[in-house]
């Protein structure tokens, strides 16, 4: 399940930047297709290629955040168990996070790519790979760590035992 909907999206970098973000290359995607697609109802009388243009950048939005979701529990998967609590008190920085690996992501072109974008997403991944590991603890909303993965860690430790008596190579 995505860190964040696209209606959060919106809410968060605005209608216009996102309509902006998502247009195709005809250029029928407006704001108000795009908000009335995630509505789920069409004001006026959209042509079908508008509504399919807008279907088109909505479904293009909900993939981006599943996709950078995933991402995001690749970090996470080998450190705390998942999904993680409903309410959860870093639900608001995996959120934000979310959001700003996505707006990179749909951000495909040097029109809408910002180096502020760019910055805010190198922030994030620094993020996700200090949790990953373990630099970095997730705790729930009364300060307790995050139900920790039972993992195996392998590796060869220095033995003090003298393998050569044994025929053993050194």
């Amino acid at each position: 399940m995505p860190y964040a909907t696209p209606a959060l999206y919106l809410q968060h970098f605005g209608l216009t930047e996102t309509a902006q973000q998502l247009a195709d290359e005809e250029q029928l995607l407006t704001a108000t297709l795009l908000q009335d697609a995630i509505a789920g109802t069409w004001t006026g009388t959209p042509s079908a290629a508008e509504q399919a243009a807008a279907t088109a950048a909505l479904a293009r939005l909900t993939r981006a955040l599943e996709v950078q979701s995933n991402i995001i529990d690749g970090y996470l998967r080998g450190v705390v168990t998942l999904p993680l609590a409903a309410g959860d008190a870093n639900a608001s920085a995996l959120e934000d996070c979310c959001l700003a690996l996505t707006r990179w992501s749909i951000a495909d072109d040097d029109d809408n790519a910002t180096e502020r974008m760019a910055k805010a997403c190198d922030t994030w991944r620094a993020w996700l790979r200090d949790v990953a590991a373990r630099r970095v603890q997730l705790v729930v909303s009364d300060g307790t760590p995050v139900a920790a993965v039972a993992g195996v860690r392998s590796g060869q430790a220095k033995s003090a035992y003298d393998w050569c008596k044994f025929g053993g190579v050194r």
